[in-house]
């Protein structure tokens, strides 16, 4: 869904007129972050406090994360606040109070395992919020509902040839790059014989949980930002996502008991993380043969290679 959208086109003179409008004294520091292929970031701070501003041609990402935080309202959730949401010059912006710290995946294995049970915590918040009210599997639409019947349908259209915008045409990967149709197909396939195993489960989750959306700040988590592909899914989906970000650090065993002693599902978990890592990864595959680097492909495939054949899974 996010992949239909394009990067706005904002310069600094422009967000200086707009926060110009919106806060009653001047703001300082105005400067652009880097960010991915989507939204146009900016820092910037008021009154001694630091503050960031996004620019999308889409407020889909801006009502999810209004949508999970009204939810989570008096719950001590990492979830930076939202303060001002609106439209300029043709684009939607929202700003929310910046979030201090380094990314979860600068962390080193000591820094990660004492960050970790607040990590844990913050996700099993989000696992428990309450979508009875909801149906559906997959991205949300407008009503905060789920934009498939079935988790299997959702799945297999993440992976169709037929798609829009940056995924558009993907399939001549196979042919004009080293995405390799034989491998590719079969650990879809079975990914894809594994999600019996999903389909049922119904959770919020965040979807892009790992990398430069998790700060940790002070041996605990500070920030979860980015919540542009929140879905209805199982939630095995965000422990994969974190697993498969530190392979050599056995988190899988920790978030299995984490989970059980709290109650939830974990009926088929290593089945359920299986179908889940081999989507991250298919992913993961096709979007570094999209952008040329062979390096990075090669290590997500031996990954997961190396994951199937520790659970004597054969493709």
């Amino acid at each position: 869904m996010e992949d239909m959208l394009v990067k706005p086109q904002v310069n600094s003179d422009e967000v200086f007129k707009l926060l110009e409008e919106l806060f009653k004294e001047p703001v300082e520091r105005i400067e652009e972050a880097p960010t991915g292929k989507i939204k146009r970031v900016y820092f910037f701070q008021y009154k001694d406090k630091k503050y960031v501003i996004r620019f999308s041609d889409n407020d889909m990402e801006f009502k999810l994360e209004k949508y999970v935080q009204e939810t989570l309202q008096g719950e001590k959730f990492p979830l930076p606040n939202l303060l001002y949401s609106g439209i300029y010059n043709n684009f939607y912006y929202a700003i929310s109070e910046k979030v201090e710290g380094k990314p979860i995946h600068t962390l080193k294995e000591k820094e990660l395992k004492v960050a970790m049970p607040s990590v844990m915590e913050a996700l099993i918040k989000l696992h428990s919020i309450d979508i009875t009210a909801y149906e559906g599997y997959g991205w949300l639409d407008y009503n905060m509902k789920g934009t498939f019947n079935t988790f299997i349908e959702f799945l297999q259209c993440f992976f169709s040839e037929d798609q829009e915008g940056f995924w558009q045409g993907w399939y001549e990967l196979f042919k004009e790059s080293f995405l390799d149709y034989d491998i590719f197909s079969k650990l879809y396939e079975k990914m894809m014989e594994l999600a019996e195993y999903c389909e049922g489960r119904r959770y919020l989750v965040h979807a892009d949980f790992h990398y430069n959306n998790i700060i940790i700040n002070n041996s605990r988590i500070e920030g979860v930002i980015d919540w542009g592909k929140v879905s209805y899914c199982d939630y095995i989906f965000d422990i994969a996502t974190l697993i498969l970000e530190f392979p050599d650090y056995n988190l899988l065993e920790e978030f299995h008991t984490f989970y059980k002693e709290r109650k939830f599902d974990t009926s088929n978990f290593i089945e359920r993380f299986l179908c889940a890592a081999l989507c991250n990864s298919l992913d993961g595959m096709r979007f570094w043969a999209k952008l040329g680097r062979q390096d990075a492909y090669k290590s997500i495939l031996d990954n997961i290679l190396i994951i199937l054949n520790k659970y004597d899974v054969t493709i």
